[in-house]
């Protein structure tokens, strides 16, 4: 008889190495991307106690729903802080719960082997490690949208109110993150098992319509709330939803990528696990032979998605990210049951091939950064330089642990044996990757640092916030750095730089882009335009970037 704790350590291991590959260093990286969208909505709400009507440096901003922030401003009132760890906490456990969600599917319809093959699969891949460690909504999107399919089939022989009440609920908070993606997919996903044998005729029923309309409301009070307290502010929420929905879904106005964009984006996503995914795929007409319908169901699914999202005539990397859950899922699936040994074994072998060359990729780093040095002009940090090659080596070592051994520790963990030592690899090579050295290269980024050190100028100086000012345009994560108690005015033409100059005595900053300098140093007082207070550091493998650093000028000269 197998002991209790036995049987919990394997999934006590699997969410110890989820705690570490999610949480590792999160808090370390200076904002970047999209991320200063929701750091600065966030602490503008805090500073004016107005959850309803997001802005940024005090412009109207209502692109996504209010609950991504919302979750924020939850954790920053436990930490204490609004800070970068706050800001992508949310993410991160909504990956958790994207793992869970992926975990029970399996679980649900197949085996608890497959599930937490799928797990580890998933916990590796590019797609969630990266997604999960920004302070974004596409997370919290995709958990709603596992959550719901899996709340689906949990209850799928229970056709009532609470079944009914619950998917909706799980569907509408998660389309109050983003968008009503997280209605549509997880309705698009379980189509399939619907349309077969007429189950949707199960479903039209009283509690289901009573449920939806339930749903309905509660998803549209806070937009109500936003509209009846809107004191001039003009963006409606609701509009915006069909805009950034409805609106780009059929005559896209931006991201118009190519139709055929999604066949390189899902494998890519995947990574490292891509040529196990091109394996399930191969195998797929043989799966379906096998008459299971819950792989039958999968397979639908994954289409019915990628058609969902290609049909759309805006198309990026992340809006994909629903069917990453599905694809791991599909791998393990096709690790499991397919009973082509050939194919497995060439896969296998792809992927094994694969992980090995990163390996050795980063075991020879140390010949490779002189290249590097010589072309571009990077010189690595000293920690990376080092410990690098040893991850390296850690990742390569994987394979010379005996297969007896190998498939101990695969028994154990409840993962296909198949994988146990290319899923070792990769948590070697994809923790060490975003739990370090994406850490370690933020020393070179230069943004946080030019607005921490500006803060100080202006604290010191104690320059009023009123005294400050973007020639141009803003940059979002200046703005949250520099955290002045008031919108930071925003001058866009020469006239509106001269009347600011002029307009009251008294020490002023202008923080503009270098493209700018030709445009505003005219504009300045000559005693100073000598030379910019402070100006962005820049890398010499930068040049091509340079043009977008920031400069400050100090005007000092009464007006």
């Amino acid at each position: 008889m197998i002991n209790t704790d036995e049987k919990k350590l394997p999934i006590l291991i699997f969410w110890v190495a989820a705690f570490v590959l999610l949480f590792w260093g999160l808090g370390q990286k200076a904002l970047w991307g999209s991320e200063d969208r929701w750091a600065e909505v966030v602490r503008e709400m805090l500073l004016t106690g107005d959850y309803f009507h997001p802005k940024i440096n005090g412009v109207e901003y209502f692109d996504k729903p209010l609950l991504s922030y919302w979750f924020i401003i939850i954790v920053q009132a436990i930490t204490g802080r609004l800070n970068e760890l706050s800001i992508r906490l949310p993410s991160a456990i909504a990956g958790l719960l994207v793992l869970w969600g992926t975990l029970r599917i399996g679980r649900q319809l197949w085996s608890e082997e497959v599930g937490r093959t799928a797990g580890w699969l998933l916990l590796t891949s590019y797609a969630l490690l990266f997604w999960a460690r920004i302070a974004e909504a596409d997370m919290l999107n995709l958990a709603a949208i596992i959550l719901a399919v899996s709340w689906y089939w949990q209850r799928r022989e229970q056709p009532v109110f609470l079944t009914y009440l619950v998917f909706y609920l799980i569907c509408f908070t998660g389309a109050h993150t983003k968008g009503l993606a997280a209605v549509i997919v997880p309705v698009l996903a379980l189509l399939p098992d619907l349309l077969r044998e007429s189950r949707w005729k199960t479903h039209l029923n009283r509690g289901n319509f009573l449920a939806l309309l339930v749903g309905g409301i509660l998803y549209i009070i806070p937009f109500i709330i936003a509209n009846s307290t809107n004191n001039g502010y003009q963006s409606s929420g609701l509009y915006l939803v069909f805009h950034e929905n409805i609106l780009r879904y059929f005559q896209a106005f931006d991201h118009k990528e190519p139709f055929y964009v999604y066949f390189i984006h899902v494998p890519t996503l995947l990574l490292p696990w891509a040529p196990l995914f091109f394996g399930a795929l191969c195998s797929g007409r043989e799966l379906l032979a096998t008459g299971d319908k819950k792989t039958r169901w999968l397979v639908e699914t994954i289409i019915v998605i990628f058609v969902f999202f290609s049909l759309s005539g805006s198309r990026r990397n992340y809006y994909i990210l629903p069917i990453i859950p599905f694809c791991a899922l599909y791998i393990s699936v096709f690790l499991q049951r397919s009973k082509n040994k050939k194919l497995k074994r060439f896969f296998l072998l792809l992927q094994i091939g694969l992980l090995a060359v990163i390996s050795i990729f980063e075991l020879l780093t140390p010949a490779l950064w002189g290249i590097v040095q010589n072309k571009i002009g990077f010189i690595p940090p000293s920690s990376m330089a080092t410990f690098t090659p040893v991850a390296g080596l850690a990742a390569l070592a994987v394979w010379f642990v005996p297969k007896p051994k190998a498939y101990a520790i695969s028994s154990f963990l409840g993962v296909s044996h198949k994988v146990i030592l290319p899923v070792f690899s990769a948590v070697i090579l994809m923790g060490s990757f975003f739990c370090w050295q994406h850490i370690e290269l933020d020393a070179y980024r230069t943004g946080k640092p030019f607005a921490l050190e500006l803060k100080a100028v202006i604290d010191k100086a104690k320059i009023s916030p009123d005294h400050i000012a973007f020639y141009g345009k803003h940059t979002k994560d200046i703005v949250f750095y520099l955290n002045q108690p008031q919108p930071i005015p925003m001058l866009t033409t020469p006239d509106e730089a001269r009347d600011f100059i002029a307009s009251r005595a008294g020490v002023k900053l202008i923080i503009a882009r270098r493209d700018c300098m030709e445009e505003l140093v005219p504009l300045l007082p000559p005693a100073d335009r000598e030379k910019p207070i402070l100006e962005q550091k820049v890398y010499p493998w930068e040049k091509k970037r340079s043009f977008s650093t920031l400069v400050a000028w100090e005007i000092k000269s009464d007006s």
